[in-house]
């Protein structure tokens, strides 16, 4: 696991070394977007710091651009900037940004905060509870939980949906998108069917189908299948899910390229057969492309592909663009899958996802009709999910936050409660949930604050500090006044 710097000057690359210092990281700095997304692309590493002050960088852009490359989805951004403004701020979480820090006026942040928070990032799915401090006081107050997410399709009344909360079918989540809000759709509502049945399109941790409940059922229903039959060019490609094996930088590049943005089918790339079958059950392609000379290496693990083609609508294709493979020995050990003799070309692609989708709209045209699939460029594939929530607790680095449902690790959401106001901050607040725990009707979340300013630090340990000597009712009192 390597972290990237990029920066113009040193000063930044030198303090994420010194915070550093104790831990055996590869660390790297780079002076260039360029410079830094061929790093990026080449080696992955874990994660990114950026300089949100360098207007050369313009962060907000090239994290978007980054995490919607097929191979560095994953990679992790944290932006050092003294730039404070909300609409930055939120431009940067919209992106994709881990986390934001804030320095100027003689303040940096806290080297022992950033050694944490890069702790915290290596280790998301079962982070160490005590990596971030976390000394609480009692502070309640109701507000509005709301976070991000994606819809993959939609129909009268359902729709697919992927967000990073752990929801149960039978329950229910106020939703806002901006369709809905065109076609005057009001009071929408989604209820859980089921969970993770046709594998993801986007980058979150779930998908679920989902019942559209609203104010006018029947007449948004009509409102909706409208839309749908008026725009079914929208959903030209997208139900055919590639997946691809390459551990070739270069040959990436060329798989990259040969993935036309005007055919908007969904891809995802892996550089190595690690987690093989489980990346498989979980992503539920179409099409899968693998590296002969990787199977060469990982044959054990490639072998159980044949049971997964079996239960699954799905092809493979096997490429050795160094032609260094027997291929007529894999026809004879691999039966199930095709092999070309060569490296993968953009006619075979586009030929093979065209019959791939002339197929699925041949076998699933009842399930298929009325339905409309969004791509990732389509703004009316986003959506958020609004609840509402009881923060319980306050620190200096987050909240205790009580919702009926559980979120991943590293989830990002918005809180809106008068509550912050009392503390003389914005009544908006954003966050990342660190770790949670069922509590006898709701889940406890634990959630560290994103971009949190040096003046609402200052406020925030302020109040800390009343509520701890008096109580949290009189220090609640004595701010109302």
């Amino acid at each position: 696991m390597s972290i990237a710097v990029i920066d113009q000057g040193a000063e930044l690359f030198w303090f994420v070394s010194n915070a550093l210092l104790q831990d055996e990281l590869p660390l790297k700095h780079l002076k260039t977007t360029s410079a830094g997304e061929q790093f990026i692309l080449q080696e992955l590493p874990a994660i990114v710091v950026l300089n949100g002050d360098d207007s050369s960088i313009q962060p907000e852009k090239f994290i978007g651009k980054i995490r919607n490359h097929v191979f560095a989805r994953n990679t992790m951004f944290i932006v050092v900037t003294a730039d404070t403004s909300l609409e930055f701020k939120k431009s940067l979480i919209i992106a994709g940004a881990g986390q934001i820090l804030y320095r100027g006026r003689g303040y940096t942040p806290s080297p022992k905060f950033f050694r944490n928070l890069i702790k915290w990032f290596l280790n998301l799915k079962t982070p160490d509870p005590q990596v971030i401090e976390y000394k609480p006081v009692e502070f309640l107050a109701d507000g509005e939980f709301s976070t991000f997410g994606r819809i993959g399709w939609l129909s009268a009344a359902q729709c697919y949906i992927e967000v990073n909360l752990d929801l149960n079918p039978g329950q229910t989540i106020e939703m806002r998108n901006p369709l809905f809000d065109e076609l005057d759709i009001k009071d929408v509502k989604l209820t859980i069917i089921d969970k993770n049945t046709i594998g993801r399109y986007y980058q979150y941790a779930n998908g679920y189908l989902c019942k559209i409940e609203s104010k006018k059922s029947n007449a948004d229903k009509k409102k909706l299948l409208a839309f749908i039959e008026s725009n079914q060019e929208i959903s030209k490609y997208k139900p055919v899910k590639v997946v691809y094996y390459e551990q070739n930088v270069n040959n990436r590049e060329a798989i990259k390229g040969m993935i036309k943005l005007d055919q908007r089918y969904c891809a995802r790339g892996f550089a190595n057969l690690d987690n093989f079958l489980d990346e498989l059950n979980y992503q539920l392609p179409h099409l899968i492309l693998i590296d002969r000379q990787m199977i060469e290496a990982n044959r054990s693990k490639f072998e159980p592909l044949k049971k997964f083609l079996q239960s699954h609508f799905c092809y493979c294709v096997t490429y050795d663009n160094e032609g260094k493979t027997d291929l007529e020995k894999y026809k004879k050990d691999f039966e199930f899958a095709m092999h070309v003799p060569r490296g993968i070309e953009s006619k075979l692609l586009e030929s093979m996802v065209q019959k791939l989708d002339e197929k699925m709209l041949a076998n699933h045209m009842e399930d298929s009709a009325g339905k409309i699939f969004f791509n990732k460029y389509s703004a009316y594939s986003r959506m958020s999910l609004h609840s509402h929530c009881r923060v319980s607790e306050l620190a200096i680095t987050g909240v205790g936050v009580y919702l009926p449902f559980a979120m991943s690790s590293y989830c990002a959401f918005e809180i809106t409660s008068q509550g912050f106001t009392h503390l003389g901050m914005n009544r908006m607040q954003y966050f990342r949930s660190f770790i949670n725990k069922k509590s006898s009707a709701d889940i406890y979340h634990q959630c560290i604050f994103m971009g949190q300013t040096v003046s609402d630090n200052e406020m925030i340990k302020t109040a800390v500090e009343k509520i701890k000597t008096s109580s949290f009712e009189e220090w609640k009192l004595n701010s109302a006044r």
